[in-house]
């Protein structure tokens, strides 16, 4: 298998924890899918202004909510009732993402030629993004029900809304009129536009 493939075929499947941000271009990032023309962009002043106002008044309705709980409640009742310990997953995946960029620095210069190599290198990608796509599902799961992580999911979904537009030929026009048809929209296509807004969100960070 050819290197760069190896290498885009990494970076695709790792999704939003290590993309490379130099495949983005002015602050906007292109796909396609169903053979439609889609691009996410990093949203401008005023839509975040409309992001953050909206969020303060999510939070306000969780705060009201009952059972409302914080991040670091969760993550130290987690831990007192020897449920989960965030943190040592935390160091985990840190772990394994700094070994993941130590393979890919090797895989780039090798020859095409040199195959057990490649291939070599191309399992152990396999297993490091396993074990991180794991600590990431368990992470998420286990920390869903906190306002920090319900407020992020927010935020980043009404961006996406915000922020993806549909090429209809001649010109791009926003996909969806309101935040409603947003989250009435097919999962497949708002997951693809939340992941890599997240991806331009970290990788500008």
């Amino acid at each position: 298998m050819d290197k760069q493939k190896i290498l885009n075929d990494s970076i695709q499947d790792l999704e939003v924890n290590n993309f490379n941000p130099g495949i983005i271009q002015d602050n906007k990032l292109v796909f396609v899918m169903n053979e439609k023309t889609y691009r996410v962009r990093m949203p401008i002043q005023s839509e975040q202004a409309l992001c953050d106002h909206k969020r303060n008044l999510t939070q306000l309705e969780y705060l009201r909510s009952e059972g409302c709980i914080t991040k670091k409640q969760l993550i130290r009742q987690l831990k007192e009732n020897n449920v989960f310990d965030v943190e040592q997953v935390e160091i985990r995946r840190d772990e394994l993402t700094k070994e993941l960029k130590q393979v890919w620095l090797i895989l780039v210069p090798q020859s095409s030629e040199k195959n057990t190599i490649i291939s070599d290198l191309k399992d152990k990608i396999e297993k490091i993004q396993n074990e991180l796509k794991s600590l990431a599902i368990e992470l998420a799961t286990q920390l869903a029900p906190s306002m920090e992580s319900r407020l992020e999911k927010f935020t980043v979904e009404y961006l996406s809304f915000l922020c993806t537009d549909i090429f209809d030929g001649k010109e791009w026009k926003r996909v969806w009129e309101t935040f409603e048809d947003y989250q009435k929209a097919s999962s497949d296509l708002t997951d693809r536009c939340a992941g890599n807004l997240t991806w331009m969100l970290l990788s500008r960070g």
